[in-house]
């Protein structure tokens, strides 16, 4: 999604040597990055206030992915006195703080590269990238923020004892089985004693019944004076 086009350093360094600009050029141009940094570091050493130097190596830097060295170098390069190296500049500042993800940033030095550079159709890509990015940025966190909201709703619900609906028909169907289970035991516990009962009654009828035949079978031998002989 991003297009980040960097501010190539050709014809760029008009104050330095031919052959220094030449050699840093053609070592940038065949992505020898680190030799194209120390081919600046030398240079800069000889001559601290070159801001092409500067420039020159902000692009390598940038290039091997040490951005916020890049952004250092960039910054020394914007005191350049020709507008269209200061607006170079300023473009590839944008492209530091937009790789670092800092994409307000990014829009301010774009826009300071447009002030300088209309023609810059690079800039005005990357402004306009960087402020479609920062939207939806914004809308997602509106989004993450607006979920946060709904989930901390429904914890403070569950915790204050009004759980959703669903829940709340489960429990009063809890709540009914466990009064009808509570009503049905005590009518079933009368039954069985109810019956416990029955069976002793009709237990001591039958004992009864036996007693008093028994004791008509005594009374039968005892007044007629006979025995009562085995039936062999």
């Amino acid at each position: 999604m991003k297009r980040l086009v960097l501010f190539i350093i050709c014809g760029v360094l008009f104050g330095m040597p031919l052959l220094a600009k030449d050699d840093a050029q053609r070592l940038y141009e065949n992505e020898q990055y680190e030799e194209a940094i120390r081919k600046y570091d030398r240079i800069l050493s000889e001559h601290p206030d070159w801001e092409e130097a500067h420039f020159g190596r902000g692009t390598a830097l940038y290039k091997s992915d040490q951005t916020e060295d890049a952004m250092r170098e960039f910054e020394l390069a914007i005191s350049s006195k020709d507008p269209l190296q200061k607006s170079a500049a300023f473009y590839n500042m944008g492209n530091a703080f937009m790789k670092s993800e800092r994409l307000e940033e990014s829009m301010r030095f774009y826009k300071r590269a447009l002030e300088l550079n209309p023609k810059d159709y690079d800039a005005k890509h990357n402004f306009e990238l960087a402020r479609q990015m920062m939207q939806q940025e914004q809308q997602q966190q509106q989004q993450n923020q607006d979920q946060q909201n709904e989930d901390q709703q429904e914890q403070d619900q569950n915790q204050s004892g009004q759980p959703n609906q669903q829940p709340e028909q489960e429990q009063q169907q809890q709540q009914q089985k466990q009064e009808s289970k509570s009503q049905q035991q005590p009518q079933q516990q009368k039954r069985e004693q109810e019956k416990n009962q029955e069976e002793a009654a009709q237990v001591l009828d039958a004992l009864k019944d036996t007693e008093k035949k028994m004791m008509q079978e005594r009374m039968k031998t005892k007044y007629s004076g006979m025995k009562k002989e085995k039936d062999w």
